[in-house]
């Protein structure tokens, strides 16, 4: 269950087909809000299968990358890129790196589209999650992030064609993230550190998948906040 004080603070970002620097960046400042409040979490849910570091080390990420991109001058869709970009080189573990692919991943690929439709945004979330894959050469039913990511960006596809608001893809993702989560529970992990505990690990959720889920509640609520 996650922890207290998961919703924002702060008045959201509205996000359309178009989006200014200064509403991505509170986005972003959001992510790294909701990551810092479910540190703890995190870390118990880590203390399982690895070194009980997740959540410390994706807030220090988080923290890191957000300070790299705060004073550019880049449009919103660089400042994504950029800050996955600082993710994935802040030297704070495995974790962090496959988040920041992720990140980077979306923010090139809409770079090159154009828009935060909700089209574009399905498109770069599907490569976001192909790249993760490769990257980690996980798929579903491994115990990973990708378990909750794979649902995720499905349900959000799904939704986008039928012609849905961007809030309502990411509700509809956010509630596949959460099933995919929940079903790390019963999984034996097959890659990472949990795949070293084998059936030890039964019974334990992956912080990978919760991270995920997290992630895609706060971009709904921040949308929400809007509507």
């Amino acid at each position: 269950m996650l922890q207290p004080g998961f919703n924002l603070s702060h008045k959201g970002a509205k996000i359309l087909n178009t989006c200014s620097r200064e509403e991505l960046f509170k986005v972003l400042e959001g992510m790294c809000r909701v990551i810092t409040e479910n540190e703890e979490y995190l870390n118990n849910l880590d203390s399982v299968i690895g070194d009980a570091e997740h959540g410390s080390n994706l807030k220090k990420a988080m923290e890191e990358a957000l300070r790299n991109v705060q004073a550019s001058e880049e449009n919103s869709f660089e400042l994504i890129e950029s800050f996955g970009r600082a993710m994935i080189h802040s030297g704070c573990g495995s974790g962090p790196l496959l988040f920041g692919i992720v990140i980077r991943t979306i923010g090139h690929s809409l770079k090159q589209l154009g828009s935060f439709s909700p089209s574009n945004v399905a498109q770069a979330l599907r490569e976001a999650l192909d790249e993760v894959k490769a990257k980690g050469n996980s798929k579903v039913g491994d115990k990973t992030m990708v378990d909750a990511l794979e649902p995720a960006v499905y349900a959000f596809e799904q939704t986008a064609s039928q012609g849905k608001s961007l809030l309502e893809a990411f509700n509809a993702a956010t509630k596949a993230a959460k099933q995919g989560m929940l079903s790390t529970i019963a999984l034996v992990g097959k890659r990472g550190r949990g795949s070293y505990l084998g059936e030890r690990g039964v019974g334990h959720q992956d912080p990978g998948a919760t991270s995920v889920y997290i992630l895609f509640k706060c971009i709904s609520q921040i949308l929400a906040r809007e509507e």
